[in-house]
Order: structure tokens, then C-alpha cells, then sequence
């Protein structure tokens, strides 16, 4: 979710430059569009559809879909977006996905028995980081490209002293490229929060940050305190089955056996001893065991 945010922040201040670098097209005029084709509202909502004008007059619209890992369930709701729109607006629909992460199955291509369809699609990781240091709005995903984390000193110094964009814009993207750094070295990414945190903390996306480290440390606590949970109460249920298994079926002679059950607090000794009662026709025999 943190990475899809940090994109479409990024988009709305490099939708120009996305347009340019990966469409080769030259816009005019880019709108936003905010009434979107739906039906109800419980119908998902494409991620950026832009209406553009293209410097000869041509309008268009260009729909910009990111997606971290790929799916081809994403590919038929990207038929569905491009439909709805087409329908819409009868004009010229471009779907263009920036892909985060490497996938094999992503081609920009899709066929079954009914369709055929054809996406642009940006594999950044294929892309050359190098090639787009002249493009500072784009900066943020340069860490996904090729030799990208090399960059990240020469990426951090531009954002931070470009005096052609504002502040606020300075915060979302330096935020941004350490939310996608992240995505390849977590440690490279830590060090720009701590050495940009006072211009970061200007941008609303930063919050992600923030948040992901308390959700981690409250997940972590709840993810062992369920797993400590679920094994102390496996072990009681175990030992319970076998100290009444035990005197169902081996009587008063049991009870000698009963404390060394509650000393055991392996599931797998437990599962093993409860077994072996059912095939015992000795006390010893399940003695062995423990």
C-alpha cells in the first residue's frame, strides 16, 4: 500500500516527464480526471487516468496503473479501466503500468480464448538509472532501476538543491525515494530518512514511514504473543488428552505417569506419546516415550 501511495504522489508532480520518457509524448495540457466511469462504489478505481492534449490538438487519455507485484488478475481489472473509459469518452485510451518489481510474467501483453490486449508497461528494473538523472521528478524511482542504489548520494543532493521546485515537492520526492529504496536495501533507505528527516517530515507521505515502524513493532509483539498462545495451548490440550487417554485406558496405573506428562513441553513428543496410547497394550510401552 506504502509503495502505490508514494507513486501517486510521485506521478502528480512527474506526469510530464512519465508521459515524455516512457510514451514519448509531448503534452500540452494534462488534466487529472476525477469523475470516473463507474457503476457503483464498490468498483475499483483506476489509479490515475489523465486526460491529455497533445501538442497537434489530439486528446487522448492515458491511464497510469502502478503495481508493486504483478498479477494477471491486475491485467483483466486494466481490460476493465480501459473499457469503462473508452466507453466514456470515445477517445484514444492508453493504459501505461509502472511496474515495481521484477516479474517475468508481465509483457504487456495479454491473450486468452476471448481477448487480446496490449499495455504499455515500464519495467524499471530493466530500465538505466543513469539515463534519467536529467529528469528530477523521476528521481524516486531511479532506486528500482538499474544501478540505481549507486546513485542515491548523487539523487538525495539534486532533489535537495534544485531551487526550481518547491519545499513541499523537495519532501514527497526525497520520501518517496526512500520508501522505494527500501524496496532494494532497506539499510540504504534508513540512512536518507535519518540524514533527510528534517525536510521529509514536511511531506505527508513520510507518515508512512512512521506508521510502518509502529505497525512492525505492534505486529511483531501481536504475530509472537498468538504464536506463544497457540503452542502453550496446543501443549495443555495435548497433555490433557493424554493423561485422560492414559486412565481410560490403563486405569489407577496411570496416575504414576501424569506428573512426567506436565513436565513435557514439546507438541511433537506430546503427538508422539498420544499416539503410541492407542497402540499400547502395555503402560511401559507409552513410559518409553517420555
Amino acid at each position: 500500500m506504502k509503495y502505490d501511495i508514494a507513486a501517486k504522489v510521485v506521478i502528480d508532480i512527474a506526469k510530464t516527464a512519465i508521459l515524455k520518457r516512457f510514451l514519448q509524448m509531448d503534452a500540452d495540457e494534462i488534466y487529472f480526471i476525477e469523475d470516473l466511469p463507474e457503476e457503483s462504489p464498490s468498483l475499483r478505481r483506476s489509479d490515475f487516468p489523465l486526460r491529455v492534449s497533445v501538442k497537434n490538438g489530439y486528446n487522448l487519455i492515458v491511464l497510469i496503473e502502478i503495481q508493486t507485484v504483478f498479477n494477471q488478475d491486475f491485467v483483466l481489472r486494466l481490460i476493465d479501466y480501459t473499457v469503462r473509459f473508452k466507453l466514456k469518452y470515445h477517445l484514444r485510451i492508453i493504459p501505461l503500468t509502472l511496474l515495481l518489481t521484477p516479474s517475468q510474467q508481465a509483457t504487456g501483453f495479454y491473450e486468452d480464448d476471448i481477448l487480446t490486449f496490449r499495455y504499455q508497461l515500464v519495467r524499471f528494473w530493466e530500465e538505466e538509472a543513469s539515463n534519467f538523472l536529467d529528469e528530477t521528478t523521476l528521481y524516486p524511482f531511479l532506486p528500482l532501476m538499474n544501478g540505481g542504489e549507486k546513485l542515491i548520494d548523487e539523487i538525495d543532493r539534486n532533489i535537495y538543491g534544485d531551487t526550481k521546485i518547491s519545499i513541499e515537492q523537495k519532501a514527497d520526492l526525497l520520501t518517496a525515494t526512500a520508501i522505494f529504496t527500501g524496496l532494494k536495501d532497506k539499510q540504504l533507505a534508513s540512512e536518507l530518512i535519518k540524514r533527510r528527516r528534517d525536510i521529509m517530515i514536511e511531506s505527508p507521505i513520510y507518515e508512512l514511514i512512521k506508521e510502518e515502524g509502529k505497525l512492525e513493532g505492534r505486529m511483531e509483539g501481536k504475530i509472537e504473543g498468538k504464536i506463544e498462545g497457540k503452542i502453550e495451548g496446543k501443549v495443555e490440550g495435548l497433555q490433557e488428552a493424554i493423561s485422560l487417554g492414559l486412565e481410560l485406558k490403563f486405569g489407577v496405573d496411570a496416575l504414576t505417569l501424569m506428573e512426567k506428562v506436565q513436565r513435557i513441553g514439546s507438541i511433537e513428543k506430546l503427538e508422539k506419546i498420544k499416539e503410541s496410547i492407542r497402540k499400547a497394550e502395555r503402560i511401559e510401552e507409552v513410559e518409553k516415550l517420555m
